[in-house]
């Protein structure tokens, strides 16, 4: 998976310079929030969306929540005409979103993302572990939490009929997600980030191993990209609808939900959507975009190849990309 990250951290260099000027008079040490929101598995959409709202700390949860379900009262699906106070939301100095379309025909690139490519990964992220617990001594039982989950994850890629497609998606969330940490890491210093996900088995599977995968490719990313490491900073923070038994983050997880449904349900190269409520957010939220980045990933012959979409003028600093009027 680090050489998907990779690929995309090359794929989204202007998305890393969008974001650090989109957010470039919010202090460093803030805290942090991503909410994400899926639109994976529907046979009728072009692609699997995953997407991700990032939004330092300017407001209670409270305030926030009470104004999203006043604009938003309701998910996508369940919702005909958006309002545009809410648009104008993910457009404002507050918020920035990174999506990921993968290529619906790929199933999650198949492909690329093997069984044996699992096991393999499993096998190397468990000698990481090990080698952190030693390194860790304070931080023993969860690194023994996680090598019990890795090895869960092993058990079942051996196993006779592994839910491979739900694997991937998880390598795949886990992979968004890391890359997400450490777009916000390198460009704000944040005390802590807190990954708000709406409920998916992907988060069910293996004691919420997604949610570990994620970390862990995250703290590999630092590591790889040199200097200090301060394990203590930022804090992460994971949260899911009920997990507690009690916060639901519904109004948290609508905003994902805006730009998940829409984008699995685009269509290109015309631009064509199924229902006439979609244009009107992709055009307000993604035509001449400066704070919600498209990149999409495709596995035509098993080779993963990535680029970010722009539509309108294109970002500051691109130089490949399909790009369209």
């Amino acid at each position: 998976m680090l050489e998907l990250i990779r690929l995309l951290e090359t794929s989204g260099q202007t998305v890393r310079s969008d974001f650090w000027r989109w957010f470039e008079k919010i202090p460093v040490a803030a805290n942090w929030t991503v909410a994400s929101d899926y639109s994976v598995g529907n046979k009728n959409k072009k692609s699997d969306a995953f997407s991700f709202v990032i939004m330092p700390k300017h407001d209670t949860d409270e305030n926030i929540a009470s104004w999203i379900s006043a604009f938003a009262p309701k998910d996508l699906k369940k919702t005909r005409t958006p309002s545009n106070e809410f648009l104008d939301y993910f457009c404002s100095p507050v918020t920035f979103s990174y999506n990921f379309l993968v290529e619906k025909d790929s199933n999650y690139l198949k492909a690329a993302i093997t069984i044996d490519a699992m096991s393999s990964i499993a096998k190397d992220l468990r000698d990481v572990v090990v080698d952190w617990r030693s390194a860790e001594p304070r931080n023993v039982q969860y690194y023994s939490d996680l090598d019990r989950k890795l090895q869960l994850l092993e058990g079942e890629l051996s196993s006779k009929n592994p839910s491979t497609a739900l694997l991937r998606r998880i390598f795949l969330v886990a992979s968004f997600g890391a890359l997400v940490f450490h777009l916000i890491h390198e460009g704000k210093s944040p005390l802590s980030i807190r990954w708000i996900s709406d409920r998916d088995a992907m988060f069910d599977r293996h004691d919420g191993l997604a949610f570990d995968l994620a970390w862990l490719l995250f703290q590999i990313m630092r590591r790889r990209s040199g200097g200090v490491i301060d394990v203590l900073r930022p804090q992460l923070i994971f949260a899911s609808p009920l997990m507690d038994g009690i916060t639901k983050h519904d109004e948290f997880v609508r905003l994902p939900d805006y730009l998940a449904g829409t984008l699995a349900d685009l269509r290109l190269p015309n631009v064509m959507f199924s229902h006439p409520k979609f244009p009107n957010i992709f055009n307000k939220l993604f035509v001449d975009a400066l704070n919600n980045a498209i990149v999409e990933i495709v596995a035509p012959t098993g080779r993963i190849t990535s680029r970010r979409l722009a539509f309108g003028n294109p970002p500051k600093g691109a130089n490949t990309m399909r790009y369209h009027e």
